[in-house]
């Protein structure tokens, strides 16, 4: 079954990369993020935003005061370091004052192990993994080179170098 699967997956690595069109320099992977026809900013496909949001939800339980946001940083969403197979690296912010409650640590160990069995698979239709990480910090955006907002569809910081059909960000 091991080799089966093994198999698969290099036949899937395989199909994903073969014959597809380079990534440009100033632009981010079509696999992951679309650019509207408007022209408005580049949002994030609603399979990989589904499939983010599906697994974000397992940190909840039951609790949605839990998280308080979710969003993407690193080199999927700087233009020029995207690869085809870089990963989608996801900052959970975990509300503090719930883990505050919890003396034994028993939550926090539980959202530890939750991230890293989660961590990995790759996006739909992509060779991108994702990898999840709780904090308890909020995201500072200057500490970035882009910041992704998942829940709401939009940049907190936009990438420098990105290439756009500009005409809507004049707003």
């Amino acid at each position: 079954m091991d080799s089966f699967k093994s198999d698969f997956d290099k036949k899937l690595k395989s199909y994903l990369t073969v014959y597809k069109v380079p990534l440009a320099p100033d632009s981010l992977d079509p696999g992951v993020f679309y650019f509207p026809e408007t022209g408005e900013l580049p949002r994030l496909l609603p399979a990989v935003h589904a499939q983010i949001t599906n697994d974000v939800e397992m940190f909840v339980s039951g609790q949605p005061a839990r998280v308080k946001n979710y969003v993407i940083v690193g080199d999927v969403v700087t233009p020029g370091k995207n690869k085809k197979n870089s990963e989608i690296k996801v900052l959970i912010v975990i509300n503090k004052s719930l883990l505050d409650v919890d003396p034994d640590g028993l939550l926090a160990e539980e959202v530890l192990k939750l991230a890293d069995s989660l961590s990995g698979k790759l996006a739909v239709g992509t060779l991108h993994p994702i990898r999840y990480v709780p904090m308890v910090r909020d995201i500072d955006p200057a500490n970035y080179n882009a910041v992704y907002d998942i829940p709401n569809f939009n940049w907190i910081k936009l990438p420098s170098g990105l290439k756009t059909n500009d005409f809507s960000h004049t707003r």
